[in-house]
């Protein structure tokens, strides 16, 4: 705003002092060669049609003044002409002023040499030619309006006098002529120039218009392409990136590397300082990966804590690996913050391209498929994409699809493996397992489907289907008059991080009259540890607190069991089936399957032996304390139906 009222006020003080601006002296300096060009040609016109013995020094005189005057203003405008002009003083103003009155003297000298000493048969042709010069003169320094006058008014009043000092029968009529005639120049040149200046004023508008215009749509393309925290490419620009590496990929036969990159324990981060820091460690992170890689190299942040990478003039894995090790060693130093030091490390995935796909979106999959490997054994890894990452990932995909379909159609099935008592054999519970809708070599065990399930989002409708089905197994049988021991519901560690959705499972019981004297809940070491596992052992403790026992599974395999005993309230310790295998021959699983039975009876909790197949292992385990135990020497899992008749006088 304040630059365009300095622009309007410098226009009113043009209009009112008549003071030329810069553009207004630029427009004159551009015209001075062709005008100089003009009046030298005019000049020699002139001379030409008026040379005679009686004139021939005055008329070589007057030209090589003209041709002199020309000569110096074509110099001095050629080397103003390479500068720009950025304002116009007071003193230029007059010596614009001085030049035009000097380049008009040689024209205003014509008519007065004429009345001096030559005959009334030349007024016509001094006439004639001052007329032209005033015209073109008028017009070339029409941006200037005092130095138009100037040059104009120098002629016509030489005009004038010649004219009525002469004795010129017509002098009263010409001078009337001159004086309009140059007043009509005047308003020309006034309104000329004014015109010449609003278009300028109006070019300048439209110019700073347009530039404006482009500042605009370049921050709109920063702000469309450039992630804000990191400063890198983001999502939507990074895949046109790909996409043109691939075309160009094409065209050239250049072979490229693709890298994704996650962050390990930036939610951990965020969760503990802040989104802030979370910001500020992106923002670093992205400065290290920009410093490990090549100019042409192209990075972008494509996710909350992932990167992706384009390596450019990379032709093998051997090249993509070293690169990811430098990147990993980058993202593995310490970061500090002003506060705490941050480690975050990584986990990359690589994939190339011509070798991997030629198609974005099958690369960014690829690599994909990769990073999810490298997670999984073992963050910090980087890995590169082979066919037998996408044989698993077929395979993956094809569980999902049975998963979704035997969900759909509510075909899985719920078998029990019964729980017998060591002391006397009969049975005391049994174990809920959920089994593929169809037997057979290619049916996926159940911890393979339910690992899917839990990375596909698909475990909570499985988890709802198997107590569902455990429910109305309970329900059966309590009307054929069966009397069911307790039945052992395992949970998964997604079941724990999703109270709501578990909650109202155990709500679902309740309602159809199934309590803790029905239902003990199995859980693992998983449940109570990593991430989204905080809150676990309050949902547990709610649970036990509404009557359902809690068993804890696979004990004694885990880094921590010992601990989760003090933090949970489990009323049931079931033996690894590893250590119950080695009984009979290895002393060390005797001694370690004796201390769970003495921590067992001294906290008194139950005690169960998984996998318990020989008679051998029976007796080891009785003569332990253990106090009930399953397995094949007992059973198989059964259906509901043969457990129903197991159920009828169960003994060893």
């Amino acid at each position: 705003m304040r630059e365009r009222l300095r622009k309007v006020r410098e226009a009113i003080l043009r209009a009112v002092t008549l003071q030329p601006s810069p553009e207004d002296a630029a427009s004159v300096v551009g015209g001075t060669a062709a005008g100089a060009s003009v009046t030298a040609v005019n000049a020699v016109v002139y001379a030409a049609a008026t040379v005679g013995a009686d004139n021939a020094l005055f008329t070589t005189l007057w030209l090589s003044v003209v041709f002199a005057l020309c000569m110096v203003f074509v110099r001095m405008s050629s080397r103003a002409a390479g500068r720009k002009i950025t304002r116009v003083s007071r003193r230029a103003a007059r010596r614009l002023v001085l030049t035009s009155i000097l380049l008009a003297a040689p024209w205003a000298a014509l008519p007065i040499h004429v009345v001096a000493f030559h005959g009334a048969g030349d007024e016509m042709l001094v006439l004639l030619v001052c007329t032209g010069m005033l015209s073109g003169g008028a017009f070339m320094l029409h941006r200037a309006f005092v130095a138009s006058l100037a040059y104009v008014w120098t002629i016509l009043l030489a005009v004038i006098f010649s004219f009525q000092f002469g004795g010129w029968a017509a002098a009263w009529p010409v001078t009337a002529y001159a004086i309009v005639y140059g007043s009509y120049l005047a308003y020309f040149t006034y309104t000329a120039g004014r015109t010449a200046r609003q278009r300028d004023e109006l070019v300048a508008a439209l110019s700073d218009a347009v530039q404006s215009l482009q500042q605009a749509r370049d921050e709109n393309h920063r702000l469309a392409n450039i992630d804000f925290a990191t400063g890198l490419l983001n999502r939507k620009a990074f895949h046109e990136a790909l996409q043109a590496s691939v075309a160009h990929e094409a065209l050239s036969r250049e072979p490229f590397g693709l890298l994704l990159l996650d962050l390990d324990r930036f939610k951990t981060v965020n969760d503990l300082y802040g989104h802030g820091v979370g910001d500020k460690l992106l923002a670093e992170l992205a400065q290290r990966l920009r410093g490990a890689l090549a100019r042409r190299d192209i990075i972008g942040r494509v996710g909350g804590d992932e990167f992706a990478v384009i390596l450019r003039d990379v032709a093998d894995a051997e090249t993509t690996a070293a690169v990811s090790g430098r990147l990993l060693k980058e993202l593995n130093r310490p970061v500090r913050l002003g506060g705490p030091i941050i480690r975050s490390g990584a986990s990359i995935g690589a994939a190339l391209c011509p070798g991997d796909g030629r198609d974005p979106a099958d690369l960014m999959l690829k690599a994909d498929l990769a990073l999810n490997r490298a997670k999984e054994e073992g963050r910090g890894r980087a890995m590169q994409f082979d066919i037998h990452l996408q044989r698993r990932a077929a395979e993956v995909d094809g569980i999902e699809a049975g998963l979704r379909a035997g969900l759909d159609a509510r075909t899985f099935r719920v078998l029990y493996q019964p729980q017998f008592s060591l002391c006397d054999g009969g049975i005391v519970g049994a174990e809920a397992l959920v089994r593929w809708p169809e037997d057979g070599p290619d049916a996926p065990s159940p911890e393979r489907f339910l690992g899917v399930a839990s990375e596909r989002g698909l475990l909570p409708a499985l988890s709802r289907l198997i107590a569902e089905t455990v429910a109305e197994d309970i329900g059966r049988w309590r009307g054929q008059g069966v009397r069911a021991p307790k039945i052992a519901l395992n949970l998964h560690p997604d079941d724990v991080k999703s109270p709501e959705t578990l909650l109202e499972t155990i709500d679902m019981f309740e309602t159809r009259g199934i309590t803790g004297q029905h239902l003990t809940l199995e859980i693992t070491e998983e449940c109570l540890v990593g991430r989204g596992t905080d809150g676990a052992a309050e949902v547990l403790e709610r649970l036990v607190g509404r009557g359902f026992g809690l068993s804890f599974d696979d004990f004694g395999t885990g880094h921590a069991s010992l601990s989760h005993l003090k933090k949970v309230p489990v009323t049931e310790i079931k033996i690894d089936r590893q250590f119950v295998a080695g009984l009979a021959e290895r002393r060390d699983d005797r001694a370690i399957v004796a201390a769970i039975a003495e921590i067992a009876r001294g906290m008194g909790l139950r005690s169960i032996a998984e996998g318990v197949e020989t008679e051998i292992q029976r007796r080891i385990l009785t003569e332990l304390g253990i106090e009930a135990g399953q397995g094949f020497l007992w059973s198989v899992p059964v259906c509901s139906g043969r457990l129903a008749g197991m159920l009828g006088g169960a003994g060893r």
